[in-house]
This record gives C-alpha cells, sequence and structure tokens, in this order.
C-alpha cells in the first residue's frame, strides 16, 4: 500500500493543514452521540436539498438508499455558487422565521452570518460524535472558527477547497518550458501565450462580483504576504499585480471581471488559456467533458511564487440545516446520511466539491488521484495558507470586490483604493 493511502503523506497532508490554520480560536468538546441508523424513519415527507447543480447526478446515486431506508424523498434543487449569493437568497426568509429548503450547502464567507444571526440549527446533537472524529485534528480550527460559535457547530464540512494551479503541460512541453514558478514567470510565459485578437490568453480566473474578485485578489495576497482586510502595502502589490496581467501585459482578459467559474473552465476547456488557478471542483467538470479531457491538459502544479511564497488560501463548503426547516426531522436524518462514513467517501470520489480530507474518505480514494496527490504536494510545500477571517465576512469581502473593481477598470487610483478599502474596513468593525 502506498504511503498516501497509508496514512496522507496523507500524515504530511493532516499536519500541513494544521499549520496553515494555527491561528483559529479552538471550540468545545462533544459526547459521543449514535451513528445515523436506516429504518429509523417511516413518514413519507419531502426533504429539500440545496446544493450546487454539478452535483445532483452524483447525489442521485446514493439517494435511493436514504429515501428506501427512511421513507423520506428527497427534491434537489440548485444552490448558489457564493457566499453573498447566498446570503441574498435565503437571509429574507430566515428573517422572518421561515425556510424553502431543508439542508443546505454553505459557504464560509455566508454561514457566519447566518450562525450570528440564529438563523442555523444546532448540529451537536444531530451529527455523530464519530463522524465528528473522521476529521484530522488539522481540520479542528478551520471548523471551530468558520463552522462553529463558542463550541457549538451549525455546519459540517463537505469540501476542503484550496485553490490549484492547473496547467497546459501539453501546451508547455511543446514550447520547451516548465511551469511558471513566480509572479514574473507568470509573465514570460504567460506572453508566449497569449494571443488576445484571438481570445487566447496566459491565464484567467473568474471574476465577477459578488465574490469572486475577492476570491482571486485573496488568493494573489497570500502569495505577496499581505492582510488583504488591512488593504495594506502587500495587498496593494497583489491588486497591480493583477492590473498588469490585464493592461500592461495582456496576458489575462479583461473580460474576466464579468466572467464566473462556469465561463472560467469554458475557457481553459475550450483551449484558449494556458495555466489557471481553480478551485477543486474543476477536476471532475474536465474529466467529464471525456471528447476533450486528457491527463497532460490539467497537470496541477504549485502556485507561482509572490514575494511571500508560493501560497493558496483554503477554505470550503459544508452542510447546514436551517432553524426553520419545513421538515426539521428529515433534515437531520439527510444530513446524517450524507456525511456518514459510508457515504461521504462515495461522494468524494467523484466530485472534488464533495472531498474534504477525513480518514474514511482518503482510505478509499486510489493513490493516483490527482486531487490526493495535489493536495499532498501542497502540504509538503507549505502552500495552504488560511483564509481572511473578518466577523462580518461577507461585507468585508464586498469591500475588497468593491475597491480591486475601481482600480482594475481604471475608475480610481492605487492608493485611493487602499485608503478607502482600510476607512470602510474600520466602519465595519464600529
Amino acid at each position: 500500500m502506498s504511503e498516501i493511502k497509508k496514512g496522507l503523506s496523507r500524515r504530511t497532508f493532516l499536519k500541513g493543514t494544521g499549520a496553515a490554520l494555527a491561528g483559529a480560536a479552538l471550540g468545545g468538546k462533544f459526547a459521543t452521540q449514535g451513528i445515523f441508523a436506516p429504518n429509523v424513519v417511516r413518514a413519507q415527507a419531502e426533504v429539500v436539498l440545496a446544493v450546487q447543480e454539478f452535483t445532483h447526478d452524483i447525489l442521485r446515486q446514493v439517494l435511493p438508499q436514504f429515501e428506501e431506508e427512511t421513507g423520506f424523498t428527497v427534491t434537489l434543487e440548485g444552490g448558489p455558487v457564493s457566499g453573498n449569493d447566498m446570503l441574498t437568497k435565503y437571509s429574507t426568509a430566515f428573517a422572518s422565521g421561515s425556510s424553502p429548503i431543508d439542508v443546505f450547502s454553505d459557504a464560509d464567507d455566508s454561514s457566519p452570518t447566518f450562525m450570528r444571526a440564529g438563523w442555523l440549527e444546532p448540529l451537536n446533537d444531530v451529527i455523530p460524535q464519530e463522524t465528528w472524529d473522521d476529521f484530522p485534528p488539522s481540520m479542528q480550527p478551520h471548523i471551530d472558527g468558520f463552522l462553529s460559535i463558542e463550541g457549538e457547530r451549525y455546519r459540517i464540512p463537505h469540501e476542503f477547497a484550496v485553490g490549484y494551479f492547473f496547467t497546459r503541460k501539453d501546451w508547455l512541453d511543446e514550447q520547451g518550458v516548465a511551469a511558471p514558478t513566480s509572479w514574473d514567470e507568470v509573465v514570460e510565459i504567460g506572453k508566449m501565450f497569449a494571443d488576445p485578437a484571438n481570445g487566447v490568453w496566459g491565464t484567467t480566473d473568474g471574476l465577477v462580483k459578488p465574490a469572486l474578485l475577492y476570491v482571486y485578489m485573496a488568493y494573489l495576497t497570500a502569495q505577496s504576504g499581505g492582510s488583504i482586510f488591512d488593504f495594506d502595502e502587500a495587498t496593494g502589490e497583489a491588486f497591480q499585480f493583477l492590473y498588469d496581467m490585464i493592461h500592461t501585459h495582456q496576458i489575462f482578459p479583461e473580460d474576466a471581471l464579468n466572467q464566473d467559474y462556469t465561463a472560467q473552465n469554458e475557457l481553459y476547456m475550450g483551449d484558449k488559456v494556458a495555466f489557471m488557478r481553480q478551485w477543486p471542483f474543476f477536476q471532475a467538470v474536465a474529466e467529464g467533458n471525456a471528447e476533450w479531457y486528457a491527463d497532460d491538459k490539467m497537470v496541477i502544479e504549485l502556485p507561482p511564487a509572490g514575494p511571500a511564497g508560493s501560497k493558496s488560501w483554503i477554505g470550503g463548503w459544508g452542510w447546514s440545516i436551517p432553524k426553520f426547516a419545513p421538515n426539521m426531522e428529515g433534515a437531520k436524518a439527510l444530513i446524517q446520511f450524507l456525511t456518514s462514513k459510508e457515504i461521504a467517501p462515495i461522494l468524494a470520489e467523484q466530485q472534488g466539491f464533495l472531498l474534504t480530507p477525513r480518514y474514511s474518505i482518503l482510505e478509499v480514494l486510489p493513490e493516483d488521484d490527482p486531487l490526493v496527490q495535489a493536495m499532498t504536494l501542497y502540504a509538503e510545500n507549505d502552500v495552504f495558507a488560511a483564509r481572511p477571517f473578518h466577523p462580518r465576512v461577507a461585507e468585508a469581502q464586498t469591500v475588497v470586490d468593491d475597491m480591486a473593481s475601481l482600480f482594475l477598470t481604471n475608475q480610481a487610483s492605487l492608493s485611493d483604493v487602499l485608503r478607502q478599502g482600510q476607512q470602510l474596513i474600520a466602519d465595519l468593525d464600529e
């Protein structure tokens, strides 16, 4: 058995994630609870599950088992693609004491707002202790920082998200060059491939507001060594680097400011991009495009290093239950089922958006799985950086979105947006 399958080096990965999140607060202890038991509930009733649509086909493979064992029926609904969209879609209903859904996939940047508003059902007495114990100790700071308040857990992770650096190795090999390892090389190698007149670019990302521009700015700021919500000098370096890629070097499409991840992925799979940052779910999306996919078209390499090194921040999504779920009994049964040590690995094998570094999951993934290999590579090279935290994180991210947009579209100078950003964050802290 390989070292990865034995323990996550696997062991190295677990250590690496812990180091990245060491600054987060620790939470409380939990009583041992029973695991999900089939044939306990027998009540014909609908359970509405909201999650991004690209997971629906995979979920449909396991939901019949849940329906057979419980008597509930599950209806899948498309979920928002960002935390800001989550707040827009559900806050009004939750604030009125109602909910259109029973279980939903929620993001790091929206769940703190939902938790503090008292709109989520506590999961301490819902998720069995053996499921919590299936997460390595290195995940604990993230769970306590973004999924809990004072030891009370309101969300359970189903995705460990880090921005991976996907490269067209086939293109690089044809030119006799390696993947870029620094910001300077991003520009140098990007120019070798960029052909703006024909819509071909060195790199790209989805930067549409709300939230996606923030994601990429936080990625670059981790590499520059900045504290993005402080709008410090190193944050300014990240802003300037993206500006230069777009306007000065023309290796990054300005249209990306109006594009989401679907458009970004289509550009890459349309043979228009040499390398890019993207979340793990892209692995499954690309593999599903059988006519296009080949191993050397999307090799994951280390992120190009900025002044602070090769870094990429981690975050994730997880399952939550609204406090006003119409079918609370069904919601609790479903969340137990989806996160059980039996079902979670089945889902993770087929979709990176449903992959977390749980022991039960890593035991079943093949040693040559690209995402397992990438996790280990990034851990061994100390790539993982903690997700920037702010008590009002969704609003703080909007400030970054707005200030970066003003600068990138030539509506304000860098010094102006850094100064205004600092003031807007200070206003949130009052």
